[in-house]
């Protein structure tokens, strides 16, 4: 299932495996070896009841130095639709799901980049349980909310603080609104910038989440260009 890898030539950079593994040790208390294939060495970790696998692909076997990291989580036995998983992977940041004799495959490839710092690791843990917490949710469908789930908006001081308005519709006459939310939250500077159509504002693109060229990974570009 790992052919998100690419199999080739490592590039100029590699994080040392031990690091990596003791970094994924700190972040999940529940981390296994779960075999190993060449340079290929998996781990599966549990996470609040949810099981996957983190797979990290070395320069070579043996070598201690990983080139690609790899996630995988498989669904059984929910009623999921052809329909359902096109639109999950339309919201998906670094993963791509795929439905196969009715199992729900997520999976994720990224190359490195640059000297291994734990924070930046951390950050593609999030990406990853994001991902996850949006498949979740397409499973169970109308079943789960995701702003039950979340602490924060069970308080209703903080639903209430937290709610932005849409502005009044116009009445008939009366000149429309200049409040324009994006643009005002964007800043002076952002105002003219617009959603890239390239990536659809993911700043992503590809199966190993490289960065959109068009918007240099941000999502966003000039809408004056």
């Amino acid at each position: 299932m790992f052919k998100l890898f690419s199999g080739g030539a490592a590039g100029d950079t590699a994080w040392p495996l031990r690091d990596v593994v003791a970094a994924l040790k700190r972040r999940f208390s529940d981390v296994d070896v779960l075999g190993e294939d060449g340079p290929l060495k998996v781990y599966g970790v549990q996470d609040n009841g949810v099981n996957f696998v983190v797979a990290l692909m070395q320069t070579g076997p043996g070598s201690e130095q990983v080139s690609e990291l790899g996630f995988l989580a498989r669904f059984v036995g929910f009623p999921v639709t052809a329909q359902a998983v096109e639109q999950l992977n339309q919201n998906l940041h670094i993963s791509v799901a795929s439905l196969e004799n009715n199992d729900l495959f997520l999976m994720a490839g990224l190359q490195v980049a640059g000297a291994f710092d734990e924070t930046q690791f951390n950050l593609i843990i999030e990406q990853w349980r994001r991902d996850l917490v949006l498949c979740i949710h397409r499973l169970q469908g109308d079943s789960a909310s995701m702003a039950d789930a979340f602490p924060a908006a069970k308080l209703d001081a903080a639903r209430k603080f937290a709610t932005n308005m849409a502005p009044p519709a116009p009445i008939e006459g009366e000149a429309r609104s200049d409040i324009d939310m994006l643009s005002t939250f964007l800043g002076a500077a952002r105002a003219s910038r617009v959603m890239c159509d390239d990536c659809g504002g993911r700043g992503k693109r590809g199966l190993i989440a490289r960065a959109c060229e068009v918007c240099d990974g941000e999502g966003f570009v000039d809408g004056r260009r």
